[in-house]
């Protein structure tokens, strides 16, 4: 199957203005560079969310190639640029 819980995901998961949150915050943070999942947390509106609700939202934007994670935090990845699109799709194929 394409799309999956991930594993970190516990009981229901995170509800869906949660993973938009959590993907604006990480979005509006692109030119700062990675970014911690305590900063994520600290920037939410709800001041009470749990470290695994971030981590289980962060892991979902991950599949779906939002984001990336890595050693020193997350990374928005998603391109919305039409231009970058259009020359992409007209290189040549592999």
């Amino acid at each position: 199957m394409l799309l999956e819980v991930p594993k970190s995901v516990e009981g229901t998961g995170p509800t869906l203005s949660t993973l938009v949150e959590v993907g604006r915050i990480v979005e509006s943070a692109q030119r700062e560079g990675p970014i911690s999942l305590a900063e994520i947390a600290r920037r939410m509106n709800a001041k009470r969310v749990r470290h695994s609700t971030i981590r289980g939202s962060v892991d979902f934007l991950e599949q779906l190639g939002f984001v990336m994670k890595g050693s020193k935090g997350v990374l928005w990845t998603l391109n919305r640029d039409r231009k970058f699109w259009s020359t992409a799709r007209r290189a040549r194929k592999l």
